[in-house]
């Protein structure tokens, strides 16, 4: 894949479609202007003649431009960049709550110099309701969604019958944008107040004066509370009980499914005490939050056309429907000050993604400064300290619980407590929690689970969705819990486990079936017979031999990808010149998504995608498609859909993102390009086994010679009329939905349930009536997750004992990632993935409250993440270096080519694995995350 200069100045890409929110308005995505095709996030170019293999890469898609400097941030962007947009462009500040003490009065700036004045000083009772606190969705997961459905239908009932708990469900919720001055603030860092310049100058002046000393501008004093009181709970809240066959979250009638989680609950501690023989474990662990440490802090431009009532915005997104759908809802009343019309959103890339702008309130922020700018561009541009102070960090939790298990090594029950803290807002922490329960249960069949998982509303920055999404909480308790329970009863900590491996088909601990070939039990004894491990006595008394403590430890997480209903869209499209553009409504966070939507067509059209186009959030509109389920027929609506879209995650590429391409790729294929190829041949039909493309052109298998270029297939499409692109929907839950499609090349079968076809002549695709849909039965919604990603982790690492360093010398990953699309991504994801894992285990260590980030003081000065000293950098393992070592399964004889998304498969289990390996070289458990010298010390009595 090769990069390209800029051609002919500008370049957009424009798709307008009409928005009902509360009324019509216009939206239109466009790409970064005057980038070379390659370069920007919008068009990216291949290059198919450095890669001829279809279906190969030869480097990323957005390598060239990020490694040599071009604008491909949000960040990198002024107004004067931007076509058509006035030059002048004003500047944004925020300032943050101090405390959850005390109420915000309001701001004495008297003090700061006159070149240092705002120009407009927006406070919170300036605002309307609904800018101040628009209504957010979270439709990330179907199955909470649905949960969340079914208590506000039993809250009426529940009432009148005087049950006890919490009917509070606010799936919609946030809190004031900009606290209202006599308020307290309902968490550190929200905002109190909204700083304008029309200057650069003058805002540089204001900054060097606040920044650091915001506390001399704001004014507290005694007020109203606002909000739910700290420490409670986010609703819902997750339980899942499971006693054996005869009950389960996935098998219960929903509506009795809480009524009769007590009983069951007194079964399974009836149950364990009365066999006193069983061997019980109990456990108890915590970790802090997290910065996800992206390469860019977020950044943005917003500028409102208030003649025409169009907001244009440059932001790097990870969920750009979502982000507009909300940022439409802050304009979405009658007092609100402008009423849009319209929306273009300039898509970026993110510069680091992974769950940390997923929902992220900053897209909020900058539409709300446009707003009082007098219809100038407005910047607003968080810096490092900023990004500390108000990001989204991974939830800090602590779980605690009990394994039980018979003197068989047989694992009988699991009980656990997460609490995540999430901070400010409720955010998607109810998700998190959610998916944390589940992962409570680790690798492994167990009868019995009575698991409850819960975020807190806190007054620490809030929390979001990235780096594992609530799996390694669960994972870290429950694999340090099994080598303690090993440890105590003599017992081989790899023999354990293997003992207890989930399999395909068994069950979860929510009691969903597992349909998926797990092969744990193959790749566990792959990693026994690893040098690493094998070898690890004779290992430990090398280093013993040169002063050093060593310690080994094995780890197993079954992370979940995807959430329990996935809603994705793409486009294949064949160009006048016999090109492929791809185009998808996934963000690429930098795991290569782009790169291999462009390359998994190539078997299909005979070339990869010479364009990829991604963030594409216009295209489930143009599907025909709908998500209203008035009438409650589902599937028998031939133009209903369980979901559109969802936001981007770094796990969905290898089986959602590509299999909605390589689909939407086959009803080009059949439905257009054969027929084309049929009309030049000559032939009335042509099935897909009578053809075969051969370095490039299509031929007939029992013919030779005639040939078809991509070109000469083009040709006879613009000419005859045929489609010239395909835009399929995919729907996933448990199973694919599938539909029979008509098309120019016949009745044709496909796992989409929405079709549409381009046509050379222009303007939006044709809807193509979709028959005989089968789709995901209504039970498996209760599954929780349907797919999974295993990986086994070995960690080798020594310790001093003076001093309380660790140094990680081999890690071990053996990982099912199905079918690898593009070995190299799924290669560095498991590099960044071990990287990731140990920052966060040993470094990174952010306290809560004002001793942390919240502050706004924190930097990579005081928080710090791994380096390339921290992290075996060796590619194998050599007795006495320090390396990596990555094994990745051949997909089983017979299976299809699909992938699994396994962005935080490798990570999830590289922290019980060091913790383990701690133990097993000093004697002490440390389950305190992150483990630092200073902890290690305390540990080992020093």
């Amino acid at each position: 894949m090769t990069s390209q200069s800029p051609v002919g100045g500008a370049r957009f890409t424009r798709r307008k479609f009409l928005k009902a929110t509360g009324g019509a308005v216009a939206c239109t995505v466009m790409s970064i202007p005057g980038l070379g095709r390659a370069a920007r996030p919008g068009a990216a170019d291949i290059g198919t003649n450095a890669s001829s293999v279809p279906g190969v890469a030869s480097q990323r898609i957005d390598g060239m431009a990020k490694v040599m400097g071009e604008k491909v941030y949000a960040r990198d962007f002024n107004a004067r960049d931007m076509p058509g947009w006035p030059q002048q462009q004003w500047h944004a500040m925020y300032l943050r709550a101090l405390t959850t003490e005390q109420a915000f009065e309001g701001l004495d700036l008297g003090t700061l110099a006159p070149q240092a004045r705002p120009t407009r000083v927006v406070l919170g009772n300036e605002l309307s309701g609904t800018l101040r606190a628009p209504k957010l969705l979270f439709n990330r997961d179907l199955m909470l969604q649905e949960r969340i459905a079914q208590e506000r239908a039993r809250a009426p009932r529940a009432k009148s019958e005087g049950s006890v708990g919490s009917f509070d469900l606010p799936s919609d919720m946030t809190f004031d944008l900009i606290v209202l001055p006599g308020n307290v603030p309902n968490y550190l860092g929200q905002a109190v107040a909204l700083l304008l310049f029309d200057n650069l100058a003058g805002f540089r002046a204001a900054k060097l004066a606040i920044e650091f000393n915001d506390a001399a501008y704001q004014v507290y004093g005694s007020g109203k509370e606002d909000g739910p009181p700290l420490g409670s709970a986010f609703s819902p809240q997750t339980t899942y009980v499971k006693y054996g066959d005869d009950f389960s979250y996935a098998k219960a009638d929903p509506d009795t499914y809480m009524d009769q989680v007590p009983a069951y609950q007194d079964k399974i501690r009836t149950t364990l005490a009365s066999d006193p023989a069983l061997i019980r474990q109990p456990f108890q662990t915590d970790m802090q939050a997290m910065d996800p440490m992206f390469m860019e802090p977020e950044a943005g431009l917003v500028w409102i056309e208030t003649d025409t009532g169009t907001m244009n915005i440059v932001l790097g997104t990870q969920s750009p429907d979502g982000d507009i759908s909300n940022i439409l809802s802050m304009y979405d009343s009658a007092d609100a000050p402008i009423h849009l019309k319209a929306v273009n959103l300039t898509s970026c890339y993110p510069g680091g993604g992974f769950g940390g702008r997923d929902g992220s309130p900053f897209s909020l922020m900058l539409a709300l400064a446009g707003t009082y700018s007098n219809g100038s561009p407005v910047r607003l541009a968080y810096d490092r300290f900023e990004q500390f102070r108000v990001g989204l960090k991974r939830h800090g939790a602590k779980l605690s619980g009990e394994l039980a298990a018979d003197s068989n090594m047989k694992l009988q029950a699991v009980q656990m407590t997460l609490t995540f803290d999430g901070g400010g807002e409720r955010n998607l922490s109810p998700y998190v929690a959610s998916l944390g329960a589940l992962c409570a249960g680790g690798s492994y069949a167990i009868p019995m689970a009575d698991i409850y998982a819960e975020a807190l509303h806190t007054e620490n920055v809030t929390g979001g969705s990235q780096r594992g999404f609530g799996g390694p909480q669960a994972f870290f308790a429950f694999e340090t819990a099994l080598d303690d329970l090993a440890a105590a009863r003599g017992w081989d900590p790899a023999e354990l486990r293997a003992a207890n491996l989930l399999e395909e088909g068994g069950t979860t601990v929510v009691g969903g079936p597992v349909e998926q070939s797990l092969r744990l039990g193959e790749m566990l004894k792959f990693a026994q017979r690893q040098p690493l491990w094998n070898d690890r006595d004779a290992i430990r008394q090398d280093y013993a031999a040169r002063g050093l403590i060593y310690g080994t430890g094995i780890a197993i997480s079954l992370q979940a990808y995807g959430t329990s209903g996935d809603g994705m869209v793409a486009s294949v499209l064949l160009e006048r010149d016999g090109s492929l553009t791809v185009q998808s409504d996934a963000v690429d966070m930098g795991n290569g998504s782009a790169t291999t939507l462009g390359v998994t067509i190539g078997p299909i059209l005979g070339a990869n995608a010479a364009r990829v186009d991604m963030g594409c959030y216009t295209l489930f509109d143009q599907t025909g498609l709908t998500t209203q389920d008035p009438d409650g027929v589902r599937w028998a609506n031939p133009n209903w859909t369980a979901k559109s879209v969802g936001s981007s995650s770094a796990c969905l590429t290898g089986l959602h993102q590509v299999h909605t391409v390589q689909q939407t790729a086959n009803a080009l294929f059949q439905g257009s390009i054969l027929a084309a190829a049929a009309q030049i041949w000559g032939v009335a039909s042509l099935p897909p086994s009578d053809v075969v493309w051969r370095d490039g052109t299509l031929g007939r298998r029992s013919v030779g010679g005639g040939e078809l270029s991509l070109q000469t297939l083009a040709d006879e499409i613009y000419a005859s009329g045929l489609p010239n692109g395909a835009l399929g929907h995919a729907y996933f839950q448990n199973s694919w939905a599938a539909a029979d499609f008509p098309t120019p090349g016949g009745l044709l079968p496909l796992q989409l349930d929405g079709l549409s076809f381009y046509q050379p002549s222009g303007g939006n695709p044709v809807q193509v009536p979709r028959q005989g849909t089968v789709g995901p039965d209504k039970a498996s919604s209760r599954y929780a997750r349907y797919v999974w990603a295993p990986c086994i982790n070995v960690v080798g690492l020594t310790v001093n004992t003076s001093t309380g360093a660790v140094q990680i010398e081999n890690v071990l990953s053996v990982l099912n990632a199905g079918h690898i699309h593009v070995p190299q991504l799924v290669s560095g994801q498991s590099q960044g993935g071990v990287a990731m894992a140990i920052s966060y285990t040993l470094l990174e260590d952010m306290p809560t409250g004002m001793a942390g980030p919240a502050d706004g003081m924190w930097n990579l000065n005081r928080y710090h993440v791994a380096r390339a000293q921290d992290v075996p950098v060796l590619d194998g393992y050599e007795p006495g270096q320090r390396g990596q070592q990555l094994f990745t399964l051949e997909p089983s004889q017979g299976s299809a080519p699909v992938g699994r998304g396994i962005a935080e498969a490798v990570m999830c289990s590289i922290p019980p694995a060091i913790s383990n390996a701690l133990r097993d070289a000093t004697g002490k458990r440390f389950t305190s995350l992150p483990i630092t010298p200073a902890k290690i010390l305390e540990g080992l009595g020093q």
